[in-house]
C-alpha cells in the first residue's frame, strides 16, 4: 500500500486537494448540487486534462451509488427515460467528434445555454409565476444531446441538466432523486468507453480512486444533512446561484 501511494509522488497539499475534490462530489451528488465543476479543476491540475476525465469518472460513480440509494425514491420516471436516448446520442457524437471540438468554444457555447435557462428561472422566481418549460421530445432532445455530450467531453453536464430539471418544476426531493438516477446511469454507459475507446481509465487509477470512498461519504453525508435541512424555495434558490457560479467556472 505504502508503494503503491508513494508512486504518485503527490505533495501533502495535493493530497489535501484531492480529498477536498472528492467531498465537493459526494455532497454535489446528494443535493449541493455544481460544487462537481468546483473539483474538477482540481483533479485538471494534478493528472491534466484528458488523464484527469478518467480518474474523476470513477469517483463520480462510487458517489452516485451513495446518492441513488439515499434518494431510492421521488424518481420521475417519465422525464428521466424521455432524456436517456437523446443524452446516449450525445455520448456517441462525443466520442466520434470531441477531439475536433474547440474545448474553449464548447464551455462558451453551453454556458450561454446555461445563462439563457437561468434568466428564465430567476425571472419566475422572482414574478412567482407559476409556468415552467413542458418535457416534449424536442426539449427531451435538445437537453438529452447537450448533456450526453458534455458529460462525455468534461463531466460538465450537471448545470444544464439542473437548470432543465429545476424549469420543468420538480420538487426538491424529484429533483435530487431524479438528477442522482440519471448521472449514475449515463456515467455507468460512460465508463467501457473510457476504459476500452479513449483508454483513460485503468486498474491502477480504480485502485487510486477507492483511496478517495472515505471522502466521497463525508461529502455524501453534509450534502444529505444540508439538504434535508433546507426548506424548498431556499434549496431552490442555493441551487440556481450556484449553478450560475459554476457555469461562470466554465468559461474562466
Amino acid at each position: 500500500m505504502i508503494n503503491f501511494l508513494s508512486s504518485f509522488n503527490f505533495t501533502q497539499i495535493e493530497w489535501l486537494l484531492l480529498f477536498l475534490g472528492a467531498i465537493l462530489i459526494g455532497a454535489n451528488k446528494t443535493g449541493l448540487v455544481s460544487l462537481s465543476l468546483l473539483a474538477i479543476p482540481i483533479f485538471a491540475s494534478i493528472f491534466g486534462g484528458k488523464a484527469s476525465s478518467g480518474i474523476v469518472l470513477p469517483i463520480l460513480i462510487l458517489a452516485d451509488i451513495f446518492a441513488v440509494f439515499s434518494f431510492r425514491k421521488g424518481v420521475k420516471w417519465k422525464e428521466f427515460l424521455g432524456l436517456m436516448p437523446w443524452a446516449i446520442c450525445g455520448i456517441l457524437i462525443a466520442l466520434l467528434i470531441g477531439n475536433f471540438v474547440s474545448d474553449k468554444l464548447f464551455k462558451l457555447l453551453m454556458a450561454c445555454a446555461v445563462f439563457i435557462v437561468l434568466i428564465f428561472l430567476v425571472y419566475k422566481e422572482i414574478s412567482g409565476r407559476n409556468f415552467s418549460l413542458k418535457s416534449h421530445w424536442y426539449t427531451n432532445a435538445a437537453i438529452g444531446l447537450l448533456g450526453g455530450f458534455s458529460t462525455m467531453i468534461g463531466n460538465a453536464a450537471g448545470p444544464i441538466m439542473t437548470v432543465y430539471f429545476l424549469s420543468i418544476d420538480l420538487d426538491k426531493d424529484e429533483f435530487v432523486a431524479t438528477r442522482a438516477w440519471f448521472f449514475w446511469v449515463i456515467n455507468l454507459i460512460k465508463l467501457p468507453l473510457h476504459i476500452f475507446v479513449w483508454q483513460t481509465v485503468s486498474i491502477r487509477s480504480f485502485c487510486f480512486d477507492l483511496l478517495l470512498i472515505p471522502a466521497i461519504v463525508i461529502g455524501g453525508l453534509i450534502g444529505l444533512l444540508l439538504v434535508k435541512r433546507l426548506p424548498e424555495k431556499p434549496y431552490r434558490i442555493f441551487v440556481i446561484v450556484a449553478t450560475l457560479v459554476s457555469s461562470i467556472f466554465l468559461i474562466i
